[in-house]
């Protein structure tokens, strides 16, 4: 029989106390941590819980998400990163014309573009941007990170859309998408909640000439 040689075998001798001490502590904070309520590892489905996938090119993402804001009847909360798609963008607006409560947070790139090469921004509003502020959609910009990179719609406190699936029509026509509806998950829709909110505090609300303060810095470790 091989035996590994004397630099490759553990060096734990679980005779020692110390290591005794060592083991039980480190059950004791795995245990700890994994009590933590703001932290929890998932969350359970309920009888009426609900939940459908659709999947780009073409999988009728776009058209599920048209369906469900028309729908909508109290409020839709949007983080996006990406925002071209018209037919999305007439049926926020529709809604926020039907006394909706829309309410839409935005990645930098819809204020300002980005020279890569230098580093600088320059202002360059998007055609989304425009079309809302002119509809009086309230929109704030997410300046605080390199991208707010968030794909979120929240509907009227119960119905979550998530996934890789940005709000575009090169994500419904082009690329390999995701998009994932979940309706009646209450636990969920709370962090969901949670985290928008958390967003919506640091990010400014637009107005035509707004200048973002907010510069994402590099770690010094990159």
């Amino acid at each position: 029989m091989k035996t590994s040689p004397p630099y490759l075998r553990p060096r734990l001798d679980f005779a020692r106390p110390r290591v005794w001490l060592l083991a039980v502590g480190c059950l004791l904070l795995g245990f700890w941590l994994g009590r933590l309520p703001e932290h929890p590892t998932g969350t359970s489905l309920q009888a009426n819980s609900t939940l459908q996938v659709y999947f780009s090119p073409d999988g009728g993402a776009t058209h599920a998400l048209v369906h469900l804001i028309q729908q909508a009847r109290r409020q839709v909360q949007v983080q996006a990163y990406s925002f071209t798609s018209r037919p999305l963008l007439n049926a926020l607006i529709a809604a926020h014309d039907r006394g909706v409560n829309v309410r839409i947070i935005l990645d930098r790139s819809h204020v300002e573009k980005r020279n890569y090469r230098t580093g600088h921004y320059t202002p360059k509003i998007s055609a989304a941007l425009a079309a809302f502020y002119s509809a009086g959609v309230p929109v704030w910009i997410d300046d605080h990170y390199l991208i707010a990179h968030n794909k979120v719609m929240l509907i009227d406190g119960r119905i979550i859309v998530t996934g890789s699936f940005n709000f575009s029509y090169a994500a419904a026509h082009f690329n390999a998408e995701n998009m994932l509806v979940l309706r009646n998950v209450p636990a969920l829709f709370a962090r969901y909640e949670h985290n928008f909110q958390y967003h919506l505090r640091h990010s400014p609300a637009y107005r035509p000439g707004l200048v973002l303060t907010g510069q994402f810095h590099w770690p010094r470790w990159h």
